[in-house]
């Protein structure tokens, strides 16, 4: 550092910044300001590397000096008005806005700042002209909309409140009171000021347009959606009511009306750049990669800092196993910000990651501050700096990244959603009368030649069924439908029809054949069941639970049960970031998925002996051991023989596009063989559950 100029020091300041490697960055810029207090480049970028890791108070005095030392640079004006911004200062961000136009200041950036300014008095949806006569003056119904702007809740809703004993009639107060109750969390209030508002006023779009938001962060997608349309009724053109809709109707899965939601946005405003980022995450979950990535482009060519847009597509690509494509497109986000945003450079660690360059991403990842990446991808960011410890042998560094992990996911919104103890209780119920029963309950005889008998298979999550997947569905015969719940509709069909209980009701036969009919034409909305010659698959791990009703549809049906060592599938099982549903919502506690894998196997093992299963079961470590042997053995279960494009499984997974498992990056890697026996690195905190797991250690053969 001695040794250079402050231009070489600049450079080298710079280039580690552009890398993401921070820490060394301020150590170039530190010392170029020991040097010159005043240097402006040297002021500006530590006021940006503030920024980007969240310290943006910190930033204003390293902007406001580079600005003072050179006013000329537009950018120096640019950053400190964002960063006024950021900090709700709005008043001194338009401050500083004009006294850079009086300073004749020009710049593309500016015309977007400008328009950024203005809409910043409209966070809020009110109807000024609606009702002057019953609103406060202008002036003060204005510095209510800016309190709220500012996230100043509880003084816009004291002052809203006090205004509103002068003006009880105002719509507008009305509706900034019930924007403020949303805001600080008060849902209910926040809904009843706005139906007051619109008891005043029915026609009011941006009540019902409030109400609509505040129903949606309720979770009450379907009331949300009825709310925005009332908004629409009374104002077609109102954009902002398009995309909240959008956004409610793709939560509740309805991925064609988001759509159509988001176009109408762009027909409106053809420059909402959001709206294409909306589009772009509709059509990845309908697995859409390519045109996921076109809407994707088609934003960031509006807005090209547009992070939110650049991490999407990343995550895309990163799921849908495009390695390549994904260290350009990374390459490219880097490119168009000043400083890169964190979550970018955790993407760029999990790239590294998968790209095996373990010391790489230890660097980076280590390099990023907890704090500074976002609420959604925390948990990865954890699992993934697991991992780094894993991989140097720092186990219990790991275990504590594991613990917390899990503590993020029982304070999540959406593991509240669910109901892992009505779930967990309903499975301990179920096992109960399957204990109580010492004979088949089925009498249903199977045909000679089925037209449609699929074969399941099965197991606990994480021990192997996604290898076990890939590896078939590379045999030209077989067709698998992965983790989709065909059983759902079979079991509604018969709790409608009076045999909720299957486990111990007898069902008729003509009831079974309808069930039976039901099961076939869900499997076809995934694949077609025509060919005679194929053998068609069920994976879903948990339908081994399943087994009473999977019987009465198909008393012949043929099983693949997936084993893995007991104690490797429960810690597997606890360190891995499951999408949540009912079941997995479960995964977060090594008690509840100690009890829950016992439940599990015990019931399959009473319903295989009851039922009299065909069942193969096949151990992940002897697949691993003896790849060809044991792939042959399964494929001959299924009456087939064995086919060389199997041992290519590799392809077949990048081929296949989205895997809608944990295991998407592992079965496009040579056999993962880093997983077995892994729960002997943490035995001293699994110690307390050998006792309760032995008698399945001893079951499966590894004692």
């Amino acid at each position: 550092m001695i040794e250079l100029t402050l231009d070489q020091a600049l450079k080298k300041g710079i280039e580690a910044h552009k890398a993401g490697q921070f820490t060394e960055a301020d150590r170039y810029y530190t010392a170029i300001l020991k040097a010159q207090p005043k240097h402006p480049d040297a002021n500006h970028n530590m006021g940006i590397l503030a920024v980007g890791i969240g310290k943006v108070q910190e930033s204003l005095p390293f902007l406001k000096t580079a600005l003072e030392a050179n006013p000329n640079i537009t950018d120096f004006w640019l950053s400190y008005i964002k960063a006024l911004i950021k900090l709700n200062r709005v008043a001194e961000a338009k401050a500083v806005f004009n006294q850079a136009k009086s300073n004749d200041v020009k710049g593309d950036g500016f015309e977007q700042i400008e328009k950024r300014l203005i809409g910043l008095g409209k966070g809020i949806e009110v109807n000024v002209a609606s009702s002057k006569s019953q609103d406060p003056p202008e002036d003060q119904l204005q510095s209510l909309i800016n309190l709220y702007n500012q996230g100043l809740f509880q003084k816009a809703l004291a002052q809203g409140s006090q205004l509103l004993k002068e003006f009880p009639n105002s719509i507008n107060l009305y509706n900034i009171i019930g924007a403020s109750n949303k805001g600080l969390g008060k849902l209910e209030e926040a809904i009843e000021a706005c139906n007051k508002a619109l008891s005043i006023k029915p026609d009011y779009a941006e009540a019902h347009y409030n109400i609509g938001n505040t129903l949606k962060k309720q979770g009450k997608l379907e009331e949300a959606t009825e709310a925005f349309r009332k908004a629409l009724d009374i104002k077609p053109d109102y954009a902002e009511v398009y995309i909240n809709m959008g956004n409610a109707l793709q939560g509740q899965g309805k991925l064609d009306e988001a759509i159509k939601a988001y176009n109408k946005v762009i027909s409106l405003k053809p420059n909402f750049a959001e709206a294409y980022n909306n589009i772009g995450v509709a059509l990845k979950d309908q697995g859409k990669l390519d045109e996921a990535i076109e809407a994707y482009n088609k934003c960031l060519s509006l807005k090209p800092d547009y992070a939110e847009a650049w991490l999407n597509g990343a995550d895309a690509l990163e799921k849908w196993n495009k390695l390549n494509e994904l260290e350009i497109w990374l390459d490219n986000a880097f490119n168009s910000f000043e400083t890169v945003p964190a979550d970018l450079r955790f993407m760029k660690s999990k790239l590294l990651w998968r790209n095996k360059k373990f010391e790489e991403t230890s660097y980076l990842i280590s390099d990023i501050k907890f704090e500074t990446i976002s609420e959604i991808r925390k948990k990865d960011y954890l699992n993934l700096k697991a991992k780094c410890f894993e991989q140097s042998k720092k186990f219990e560094e790991a275990y504590e990244c594991f613990v917390l992990v899990n503590s993020l996911v029982k304070i999540s919104k959406e593991y509240k959603r669910y109901s892992p103890e009505d779930y967990f209780q309903n499975k301990k119920d179920n096992l109960a009368k399957i204990r109580s029963r010492s004979k088949k309950n089925v009498e249903v005889k199977s045909e000679e030649n089925p037209e449609f008998l699929p074969t399941f298979l099965v197991g606990f999550p994480r021990s192997g069924t996604t290898l076990l997947d890939t590896i078939l569905r590379s045999h030209s015969k077989i067709k698998v439908v992965e983790e989709k719940p065909l059983l759902y509709d079979i079991e509604k069909f018969l709790k409608k029809s009076g045999y909720d209980d299957f486990i111990d009701k007898f069902i008729p036969k003509y009831v079974n054949i309808e069930a039976q009919k039901i099961y076939k034409q869900e499997f076809n909305k995934h694949i077609d069941t025509s060919s005679i010659d194929k053998v068609y698959v069920d994976k879903l791990p948990l339908n081994l639970l399943k087994v009473p009703v999977i019987h009465q549809l198909y008393p012949d049906a043929k099983f693949i049960l997936a084993l893995r060592h007991p104690m490797d599938t429960i810690l597997s099982c606890w360190m891995q970031n499951f999408k949540l549903n009912q079941a997995m919502a479960n995964m977060v506690d090594l008690d509840r998925i100690v009890d829950f894998y016992c439940i599990a196997m015990e019931t399959f093992k009473i319903c295989r002996v009851n039922y009299n299963l065909n069942v193969y079961e096949i151990r992940y470590e002897d697949l691993i051991k003896n790849f060809q042997k044991e792939s042959e053995d399964v494929v001959q279960f299924l009456n087939l023989q064995w086919e060389p494009e199997m041992a290519n499984y590799q392809d077949t997974a990048l081929k296949r596009g989205r895997i809608n498992t944990p295991s998407y990056s592992q079965v496009v890697q040579p056999i993962y063989k880093d997983s077995q026996y892994r729960w002997l690195n943490y035995q001293k905190y699994l110690e307390q559950y050998l006792d309760q797991v032995k008698p399945w250690i001893s079951e499966f053969g590894y004692d």
